[in-house]
């Protein structure tokens, strides 16, 4: 059986390998406590004086649209994104 899996790698290999990059990326993007940690870090970038108002009004509207996207996310997919609030 294992030659029948290496003649057919080059089948489905490609298809493994960009099934495996789509789900990582997700995992990444849709990573609610990532999404709160760089939230943080943009706030920390404002008090600091590293960017303006408008940059950080603009980057915390997108922050907050990903947030409600992975809670979305997790709730079609049913896994745990840990405490809502």
């Amino acid at each position: 059986m294992g030659l029948l899996k290496m003649l057919a790698f080059p089948v489905t290999g490609p298809l493994w390998i960009a099934e495996t990059l789509k789900e990582e990326t997700e995992r990444q993007y849709y990573n609610i406590d990532g999404i709160r940690s760089q939230m943080l870090e943009l706030e920390e970038q404002l008090e600091a004086g590293m960017i303006s108002d408008e940059t950080y009004d603009h980057l915390e509207e997108r922050l907050l649209h990903r947030l409600l996207e992975a809670r979305e996310y997790h709730r079609q997919h049913q896994q745990p994104d840990g405490p809502v609030q």
